[in-house]
């Protein structure tokens, strides 16, 4: 699943992010690039992934 566009990352690699670093999304972005360039996936309703960032890592919670 397509997180952030700009930077190619992808859902296991914000789990892998979100197992280190809990929900602390600064600290996601700055491991996985995930929302550094233009943004979008930092909103719900970004149409340019299959699952935005705040989503992702909420989905990620659930699942570790």
């Amino acid at each position: 699943m397509l997180v952030c566009d700009c930077n190619d990352v992808h859902f296991d690699e914000i789990k892998e992010a979100v197992k280190k670093y809990g929900n602390d999304m600064k600290a996601i972005m700055e491991e996985t690039g995930a929302g550094t360039i233009c943004e979008c996936c930092l909103e719900e309703d970004c149409e340019k992934v299959d699952l935005p960032l705040p989503l992702a890592i909420k989905k990620a919670l659930k699942e570790i």
